[in-house]
């Protein structure tokens, strides 16, 4: 069993490291495949013996991307695509795209003209998940995508299916553990250490992932590490997992207490159904995942979830973290700050865009905002 020290280190050596090094010390008979949406089934690139690595944008001057995408495209995507047309993507057997938003569904096809990687696949999730259609038709979309992975990485059998969708239950069941902790002891584990546990279990193995957080919560202490009194805050938002903005809140007097990251709690929330066939229980997750302002399910769907899970994570206030040009998420936020203002829930919105650049003026709004939750 390592020490919580030791294992932090590893966790974020692996969150911090850059796509030529992860393709450097991958095993020679891997099959790398990149995707960018949760709403790629893990479990079925896992089971058809690829391994899943999640795009998640890096710190990368823009050199090669403005002469194929406009500038108004969030960071994810010019820091992908930047990766890509530099070569630093050249190691992946191919690349897996979700049907969301307009920027990621054009991004699918200027990155298919480069003929960079073997093979690429839009897996076409709906975006109306009221429809009494839109369930069956993901099934088939799944059968789809086992299909094509069956003829070009591997045929997935029922057992390997039903291997990995145990796998990701357990990290997702163990990820949720370390959620709860937090919130009890904010101490234990600091907010840019878990914003990068988080960001590792996306970049390397499974196994090993599950393995080192098993570790991890085997240091849990016996009583919380005195970190004095922070506010409790909910962090709302899309694929922004910077350890340095959870950094910036804990220094201003805030923990994060949960959040509905794309990158994060959103879609570790939801484990597969173990006891049907696994085809039903991954249609079954994946239509629940309904959080993603990209997908509509009732006007109301993601108010109340949001409402409920600031309530029941014990927040005084929600900080709304949007990459800059991030559509969906601006159109949904009108409705879900009145909705937090009709509860009494202060909010603070805050537009982001590398990580790497100046974050002066984010740690002025937050510590006012951290402030206002606690006066004197």
């Amino acid at each position: 069993m390592g020490n919580k020290p030791s294992l932090i280190r590893e966790f974020e050596r692996v969150a911090s490291l850059e796509y030529k090094d992860i393709a450097s010390q991958l095993p020679g008979d891997c099959i790398p495949i990149g995707f960018f949406c949760p709403y790629v089934p893990e479990e079925m690139l896992h089971a058809a013996g690829a391994f899943p690595l999640r795009l998640m944008g890096t710190p990368i001057r823009m050199s090669h991307v403005q002469a194929h995408l406009p500038p108004n495209c969030c960071h994810l995507v010019k820091s992908s695509f930047e990766s890509l047309l530099r070569g630093e993507l050249d190691f992946l057997k191919g690349i897996v795209f979700s049907h969301t938003c307009d920027t990621m569904q054009g991004l699918s096809d200027i990155w298919a003209f480069q003929k960079r990687l073997p093979f690429q696949f839009d897996f076409m999730t709906p975006s109306n998940l009221s429809s009494e259609r839109s369930r069956p038709y993901l099934k088939a979309e799944i059968e789809r995508f086992k299909a094509f992975l069956d003829a070009n990485v591997r045929e997935i059998t029922p057992q390997d299916l039903k291997a990995s969708i145990h796998l990701f239950n357990q990290i997702r069941e163990k990820t949720q553990t370390l959620y709860r902790l937090r919130r009890k002891w904010p101490g234990w584990i600091s907010g840019s250490d878990f914003a990068q546990i988080i960001r590792a279990g996306y970049l390397m193995d499974r196994s090993r992932y599950l393995n080192l957080l098993g570790q991890l919560l085997e240091t849990i202490p016996e009583k919380s590490e005195d970190n004095g009194h922070p506010i409790p805050v909910f962090l709302a938002g899309n694929m922004t997992h910077s350890p340095s903005y959870f950094s910036m809140m804990e220094e201003a007097g805030a923990s994060v207490v949960s959040d509905n990251l794309c990158s994060g709690a959103r879609f570790l929330r939801l484990v597969t159904c173990e006891d049907i066939d696994p085809i039903d229980a991954l249609t079954e997750r994946y239509f629940s995942s309904f959080l993603c302002p990209a997908k509509h399910s009732g006007v109301q769907a993601h108010i109340e979830t949001l409402i409920k899970e600031v309530e029941e994570a014990g927040a005084r206030g929600v900080i709304f973290l949007f990459y800059k040009y991030c559509e969906p998420h601006y159109f949904d936020y009108p409705d879900l700050k009145k909705a937090l203002e009709a509860k009494g829930i202060p909010s603070l919105l805050l537009e982001v865009d590398d990580p790497a650049t100046s974050q002066g003026q984010l740690k002025i709004r937050i510590q006012a905002f951290v402030e206002m939750l606690n006066p004197i």
